[in-house]
């Protein structure tokens, strides 16, 4: 009986007990039936309790500069320590000075652009956006003298380790009043699905890949202070741009995998998310499209019901936008922005873990991750 009672406690209370483990002849994939059952054995369960923890962990905000931005950077570093143990990786945390006078200048510039040339004054567009920009250099110049933090893991690939695929997910949050249309600083922020999301599918991620021999090298990136202007990942790619341009195959922005409704969708469906990429006679559009249709390829082999459109418009709201910016392969792996938008909790108080489709949520996560593991091998047909 004594004995019993020690192994339950034993389970209970080690932390390694229910860590992902990799079979000794699963290391080294040689085929995408393999890396499926890798895959499908991290569980839905796993993947949504990994978002409901970063969600819980740093409440009631990430906002830059409050107690919870604070804890969701020291969380994920503890987190990605618990999770591996390999001793084979890189865990670090850059730190950098937010770039206030750049945000500043790009949303004046976006208000002259889009509205103060095509409104009068006194429209209700025009005073709409106004307020709307105002509030976000108020809130931009309440940064000033803040630092912020890069989270960086790498696992260096044992046959080609200059070969790099780089993921990327921004861990901040912010709140916009849906009458005033203006941030509100002291609202509650939870988050989930922006982008709580991103951050749970590379955590999860991150546990997979540090039980194998991996091939080439994979980075991944918790980005800071990017809700206003895309801050941390700007300046991650002013430091690193001479090595990214000669190593880095592609980056994949990975941000709000929980919306998907067939209620308020437009087509109807299900499981239809979109990878956006640069427009087609833009530079760089042809190396975008191979790598999504790399990627969504390795996802269907690995047995992921998500559908992916890839959808070549250039949207750049997003952290993928500064890759791009210096000429630098770049998908953005999002929900159905055109026709499942999440207006309703979106930058709002009610962004909760309840409210994410898990099912969708947990199909995205397997086929990225299965679509990554693919290409690290090169085992997608």
């Amino acid at each position: 009986m004594r004995f019993l009672i020690f192994i339950f406690s034993f389970i209970l209370f080690n932390p390694c007990a229910n860590a992902f483990v990799v079979k000794k002849y699963e290391k080294t994939p040689k085929s995408m039936s393999t890396i499926s059952n890798i895959v499908s054995r991290y569980n839905q369960k796993k993947v949504m309790k990994n978002l409901r923890d970063f969600v819980s962990c740093c409440r009631p905000s990430r906002l830059p500069g409050t107690d919870g931005h604070k804890k969701s950077a020291d969380w994920i570093v503890s987190k990605i320590k618990q999770m591996d143990t390999s001793g084979e990786s890189v865990l670090t945390v850059e730190e950098f000075d937010p770039d206030i006078d750049y945000a500043i200048e790009f949303y004046n510039n976006d208000f002259q652009t889009k509205i103060a040339s095509r409104y009068q004054a006194n429209s209700p567009e025009y005073k709409k956006w106004k307020g709307f920009t105002d509030s976000v250099l108020t809130t931009l110049k309440s940064f000033k003298g803040l630092k912020g933090k890069n989270i960086i893991w790498e696992k260096k690939g044992l046959l080609t380790p200059d070969e790099v695929i780089v993921l990327g997910a921004h861990y901040d949050t912010i709140v916009y009043n849906s009458k005033t249309f203006q941030v509100d600083p002291r609202a509650d922020m939870p988050g989930a699905d922006d982008n709580g999301t991103g951050v749970a599918t590379l955590l999860s991620m991150i546990e997979i890949l540090s039980e194998l021999n991996l091939a080439k090298t994979v980075r991944i990136i918790f980005f800071d202070f990017q809700e206003l202007a895309f801050l941390g990942s700007r300046a991650y790619v002013e430091k690193n741009q001479a090595d990214l341009k000669k190593n880095m195959a592609a980056y994949l922005n990975v941000e709000m995998l929980g919306n998907d409704t067939k209620l308020f969708d437009k087509t109807k469906k299900l499981r239809n998310y979109k990878a956006y990429i640069r427009k087609t006679n833009d530079i760089g559009h042809a190396k975008d499209k191979k790598i999504a249709e790399t990627i969504i390829q390795g996802g269907k082999q690995g047995g992921s019901a998500m559908r992916w459109e890839i959808m070549a418009n250039s949207y750049d709201n997003s952290d993928h936008s500064n890759f791009w910016r210096k000429g630098l392969t770049a998908v953005a792996f999002t929900q159905d922005l055109e026709n499942d938008y999440n207006s309703e909790k979106h930058h709002t108080s009610n962004d909760f873990a309840e409210t994410v489709n898990q099912k969708s949520f947990y199909y995205a996560f397997r086929s990225l991750t299965s679509g990554v593991l693919g290409w690290n091998y090169d085992l997608i047909r």
